[in-house]
């Protein structure tokens, strides 16, 4: 059964009212996606975000109307069944990173009803060569941690975030206006060889644009002075961490050791000592120190040891009460960055350690 014309008056009125209120959640999302996905662990990648335009749910209702493929009796099954109104795009830079940021949108928002976050990954070439769309599409909440002041008014309230490369966004885009919105009878011929031309492309690109961030960044290994950024931070601290993946969690140790003044490997080396940036020992003392968390119930911060967490400890094991004191906040004003709270049971994970060597001794 079609919407009826009554419905869907009524719905976009509705929608009309409350657009700012996913205008807000959308905002707040990409906020969270950008600081705590692209920027922590050092994705290249660009975060967008929109509301559906009035005009533009409007159409979209009559479309289904017209192909009677929506079943929306009244307002409220209209709005439980169209989950993109708030909308989020990740576009990275290489394919090969859609699959981690998949993995942190699951660890940071949470599905309906506090459940796990739905997560539907597309990609049509597997079972059609004609077909080059490819995202994955993740229909999340806010946590309830989330939910406090200006944006309590948003529980309950969903957004969809995409993830794609930018490759594959240029695809989607440009077929979801030619193919998915046809006017005049939908695409031609001559239109469609010329998307299936452009899709060949985009998948080419991804490809290159892989091998030359690889390229980029072993030229950056042989960088010998200041950090550039976070990615030259990553880059000439590989070495010294062969098995591990110093993007992921690298934005809290590039922005601890740029406070510090840390700011290069040869300034790192003077104040850790060479043999803090090792596996052997970082891996030792991030073991010793989630299993202190685990002894005071605070799991939550435990550290990664194939990660930049490798760094972070090391500027922990010298730092930790500088660090404490330099990122103290105005509870006021919001939560204290996470270093701050690792760093403070990581002074107390020392003193602890002290005691006991005083009493053994």
């Amino acid at each position: 059964m079609p919407i009826s014309e009554k419905v869907i008056s009524a719905a976009v009125a509705r929608y009309d009212r409350e657009r700012d209120r996913y205008l807000k959640l959308a905002a707040r999302v990409s906020d969270i996606c950008r600081t705590s996905i692209v920027e922590d662990n050092a994705i290249r990648a660009q975060v967008t975000f929109r509301t559906k335009t009035v005009r533009s749910f409007e159409g979209k209702l009559k479309r289904f109307s017209r192909r009677q493929d929506k079943n929306y009796a009244t307002v409220d099954d209209v709005f439980a069944g169209v989950g993109d109104f708030a909308g989020v795009r990740i576009a990275t830079y290489r394919p090969e990173d859609e699959q981690r940021v998949t993995e942190e949108i699951r660890k940071l928002f949470e599905g309906e009803s506090g459940g796990d976050v739905f997560v539907d990954k597309k990609d049509k070439l597997a079972v059609n060569s004609y077909q080059f769309y490819r995202a994955t599409h993740c229909q999340v909440f806010l946590r309830n941690e989330d939910l406090i002041g200006n944006y309590e008014n948003l529980r309950g309230t969903s957004c969809e975030i995409q993830v794609c490369s930018m490759m594959a966004h240029v695809w989607n885009e440009i077929e979801h206006d030619i193919g998915y919105k046809p006017e005049g009878g939908g695409p031609g011929e001559a239109e469609k060889g010329l998307l299936e031309a452009l899709g060949h492309l985009t998948r080419s690109g991804d490809a290159a644009i892989t091998r030359l961030l690889a390229a980029n960044a072993a030229r950056m290994q042989e960088n010998v002075g200041d950090f550039v950024d976070i990615h030259d931070f990553v880059a000439q601290l590989r070495p010294h961490f062969p098995g591990s993946d110093l993007s992921v969690n690298a934005g809290q140790a590039f922005d601890t050791a740029v406070q510090l003044g840390l700011n290069s490997v040869p300034k790192l080396k003077e104040a850790l000592g060479e043999e803090a940036l090792t596996p052997a020992v970082s891996t030792g003392r991030i073991e010793a120190f989630n299993k202190y968390l685990a002894s005071v119930e605070s799991g939550e911060f435990a550290l990664n040891p194939v990660s930049a967490d490798a760094v972070t400890v090391a500027l922990l094991h010298s730092f930790a009460g500088r660090i404490v004191e330099s990122n103290t906040t105005d509870r006021t004003k919001g939560r204290p960055a996470r270093i701050f709270e690792i760093a403070r049971l990581y002074n107390r994970f020392l003193d602890g350690q002290k005691t006991g060597e005083r009493d053994a001794a």
